[in-house]
Protein backbone atom coordinates (compact mmCIF):
# COMPACT_ATOMS: atom_id res chain seq x y z
CA UNK A 1 0.00 0.00 0.00
CA UNK A 2 1.37 3.41 -0.96
CA UNK A 3 1.74 5.95 1.80
CA UNK A 4 -0.46 9.06 1.35
CA UNK A 5 2.38 11.38 2.36
CA UNK A 6 5.92 11.55 1.02
CA UNK A 7 9.17 12.80 2.49
CA UNK A 8 9.25 16.58 2.13
CA UNK A 9 5.46 17.01 2.26
CA UNK A 10 4.05 19.54 4.71
CA UNK A 11 1.05 18.59 6.83
CA UNK A 12 -0.86 19.94 9.78
CA UNK A 13 -0.49 17.64 12.78
CA UNK A 14 -3.12 18.34 15.45
CA UNK A 15 -2.08 21.20 17.71
CA UNK A 16 1.59 20.83 16.79
CA UNK A 17 0.85 22.86 13.69
CA UNK A 18 2.60 22.68 10.36
CA UNK A 19 5.12 19.83 10.15
CA UNK A 20 7.44 18.58 7.45
CA UNK A 21 7.49 14.85 6.77
CA UNK A 22 11.22 14.40 7.41
CA UNK A 23 11.30 10.64 6.93
CA UNK A 24 9.21 7.50 6.62
CA UNK A 25 10.98 4.77 8.52
CA UNK A 26 10.37 1.11 9.18
CA UNK A 27 11.77 -0.41 12.33
CA UNK A 28 13.17 -3.90 11.95
CA UNK A 29 10.62 -6.54 12.91
CA UNK A 30 10.79 -8.07 16.34
CA UNK A 31 10.15 -11.76 16.94
CA UNK A 32 6.80 -12.72 15.40
CA UNK A 33 5.87 -9.11 14.67
CA UNK A 34 5.60 -7.24 11.42
CA UNK A 35 7.87 -4.26 10.91
CA UNK A 36 6.42 -0.96 12.13
CA UNK A 37 6.44 2.02 9.81
CA UNK A 38 6.42 5.59 11.11
CA UNK A 39 6.10 9.05 9.69
CA UNK A 40 8.81 11.20 11.22
CA UNK A 41 7.47 14.76 11.48
CA UNK A 42 9.41 17.93 12.24
CA UNK A 43 7.27 20.89 13.38
CA UNK A 44 8.14 23.96 11.30
CA UNK A 45 7.83 26.23 14.35
CA UNK A 46 10.03 23.92 16.48
CA UNK A 47 12.42 21.97 14.21
CA UNK A 48 14.22 20.57 17.27
CA UNK A 49 11.12 18.51 18.07
CA UNK A 50 10.26 15.22 16.44
CA UNK A 51 6.89 13.51 16.20
CA UNK A 52 6.62 9.80 15.39
CA UNK A 53 3.31 8.74 13.84
CA UNK A 54 2.86 4.99 13.36
CA UNK A 55 1.15 4.24 10.07
CA UNK A 56 -0.91 1.55 11.81
CA UNK A 57 -2.59 3.99 14.23
CA UNK A 58 -5.72 5.37 12.60
CA UNK A 59 -6.23 7.67 15.60
CA UNK A 60 -2.84 9.34 15.15
CA UNK A 61 -3.00 9.31 11.36
CA UNK A 62 -6.34 11.16 11.58
CA UNK A 63 -4.48 14.02 13.28
CA UNK A 64 -2.29 14.38 10.17
CA UNK A 65 -4.08 16.58 7.63
CA UNK A 66 -2.94 17.99 4.30
CA UNK A 67 -2.53 21.74 4.29
CA UNK A 68 -5.26 23.73 2.56
CA UNK A 69 -4.50 25.77 -0.54
CA UNK A 70 -4.79 29.57 -0.53
CA UNK A 71 -8.13 29.25 -2.34
CA UNK A 72 -9.40 26.77 0.25
CA UNK A 73 -8.30 29.12 3.04
CA UNK A 74 -10.15 32.03 1.42
CA UNK A 75 -13.34 29.96 1.05
CA UNK A 76 -13.03 28.78 4.63
CA UNK A 77 -12.58 32.31 5.98
CA UNK A 78 -15.59 33.57 4.03
CA UNK A 79 -17.74 30.61 5.12
CA UNK A 80 -17.22 31.49 8.79
CA UNK A 81 -19.12 34.74 8.25
CA UNK A 82 -22.37 32.74 8.09
CA UNK A 83 -21.31 30.06 10.57
CA UNK A 84 -21.25 32.03 13.78
CA UNK A 85 -20.54 30.48 17.14
CA UNK A 86 -22.92 31.56 19.89
CA UNK A 87 -21.51 33.24 22.99
CA UNK A 88 -22.09 31.18 26.15
CA UNK A 89 -22.94 33.38 29.14
CA UNK A 90 -21.99 30.81 31.80
CA UNK A 91 -18.24 31.28 32.31
CA UNK A 92 -17.49 27.65 33.24
CA UNK A 93 -19.52 26.22 30.35
CA UNK A 94 -17.89 28.73 27.98
CA UNK A 95 -14.39 27.84 29.17
CA UNK A 96 -15.13 24.12 28.73
CA UNK A 97 -16.51 24.72 25.23
CA UNK A 98 -13.51 26.86 24.25
CA UNK A 99 -11.05 24.27 25.59
CA UNK A 100 -12.78 21.48 23.64
CA UNK A 101 -12.47 23.51 20.42
CA UNK A 102 -8.84 24.35 21.13
CA UNK A 103 -8.04 20.69 21.76
CA UNK A 104 -9.38 19.57 18.37
CA UNK A 105 -7.43 22.28 16.48
CA UNK A 106 -9.83 22.31 13.52
CA UNK A 107 -9.15 25.43 11.46
CA UNK A 108 -12.84 26.10 10.69
CA UNK A 109 -13.83 25.81 14.35
CA UNK A 110 -10.89 27.95 15.46
CA UNK A 111 -11.86 30.69 13.02
CA UNK A 112 -15.43 30.55 14.34
CA UNK A 113 -14.11 30.69 17.91
CA UNK A 114 -11.98 33.76 17.18
CA UNK A 115 -14.95 35.44 15.49
CA UNK A 116 -17.15 34.73 18.50
CA UNK A 117 -14.64 36.02 21.04
CA UNK A 118 -13.73 39.01 18.89
CA UNK A 119 -17.41 39.95 18.54
CA UNK A 120 -17.89 39.75 22.32
CA UNK A 121 -14.72 41.77 22.85
CA UNK A 122 -16.08 44.57 20.62
CA UNK A 123 -19.47 44.48 22.36
CA UNK A 124 -17.82 44.73 25.78
CA UNK A 125 -15.47 47.52 24.63
CA UNK A 126 -18.50 49.55 23.50
CA UNK A 127 -19.72 49.37 27.12
CA UNK A 128 -16.28 50.19 28.55
CA UNK A 129 -15.64 46.61 29.68
CA UNK A 130 -13.06 43.94 28.88
CA UNK A 131 -13.02 40.22 28.23
CA UNK A 132 -12.32 37.85 31.11
CA UNK A 133 -8.68 36.71 31.27
CA UNK A 134 -9.68 33.13 30.39
CA UNK A 135 -11.45 34.37 27.23
CA UNK A 136 -8.40 36.45 26.26
CA UNK A 137 -6.19 33.38 26.79
CA UNK A 138 -8.46 31.25 24.58
CA UNK A 139 -8.38 33.98 21.92
CA UNK A 140 -4.56 34.16 21.98
CA UNK A 141 -4.24 30.35 21.80
CA UNK A 142 -6.68 30.08 18.88
CA UNK A 143 -4.98 32.93 17.03
CA UNK A 144 -1.59 31.27 17.53
CA UNK A 145 -2.77 27.98 16.05
CA UNK A 146 -4.41 29.78 13.13
CA UNK A 147 -1.32 31.91 12.52
CA UNK A 148 0.96 28.86 12.45
CA UNK A 149 -1.00 27.20 9.67
CA UNK A 150 -2.12 30.21 7.65
CA UNK A 151 1.20 32.05 7.68
CA UNK A 152 2.77 28.96 6.11
CA UNK A 153 0.00 28.44 3.54
CA UNK A 154 -0.34 32.13 2.65
CA UNK A 155 3.42 32.74 2.82
CA UNK A 156 3.00 35.82 5.02
CA UNK A 157 4.53 36.64 8.42
CA UNK A 158 2.54 35.52 11.49
CA UNK A 159 1.66 39.10 12.40
CA UNK A 160 -0.05 39.65 9.02
CA UNK A 161 -2.45 36.70 9.24
CA UNK A 162 -5.02 38.61 11.32
CA UNK A 163 -4.99 41.52 8.88
CA UNK A 164 -5.45 39.08 5.97
CA UNK A 165 -8.48 37.49 7.65
CA UNK A 166 -10.03 40.87 8.55
CA UNK A 167 -9.49 42.09 4.97
CA UNK A 168 -11.21 38.97 3.57
CA UNK A 169 -14.13 39.44 5.99
CA UNK A 170 -14.19 43.21 5.34
CA UNK A 171 -13.84 43.98 9.06
CA UNK A 172 -12.68 47.47 9.94
CA UNK A 173 -10.92 48.10 13.20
Amino acid sequence: MAEPYRIGDHVNYACSGVCRVADIRSDPPKAREAPKTFYILKPVADPGSTIFVPTTSQTLLAKMQPLPTREEVDRLILSTREETLAWIDDRKARAASFQALLKVCDLRELLRLVGCIYGQKQALAARGRKLAASDEAALRRAEGIIQNELSFVLQVPDDQVGAYIRQKLEINE
